[in-house]
């Protein structure tokens, strides 16, 4: 088995670790394994993004994209 040393690991930070590691009746390294092993293993879930902005002409072709720019060298 592997040894993970975390250096500047914060006070506060800790505190919070330590109880809810209490709180799950575990000691503060069997804690971290857990949540370590929860947030590696849990399947990722894309997330929900917003519908797509509707253009009032309708969407952009090649054509136009080249129409444009040919008009903006003019």
């Amino acid at each position: 088995m592997s040894t993970l040393v975390i250096k500047n690991f914060a006070d506060d930070l800790h505190a919070l670790l330590k109880e809810q590691a209490e709180r799950n009746r575990r000691s503060v390294t069997k804690e971290v394994i857990s949540i370590i092993e929860r947030d590696l293993t849990a399947p990722r879930i894309a997330p929900k993004l917003s519908p797509p902005v509707k253009l009032k002409g309708g969407p952009l072709t090649d054509r136009d994209l080249d129409r444009w720019k040919r008009s903006g060298r003019a």
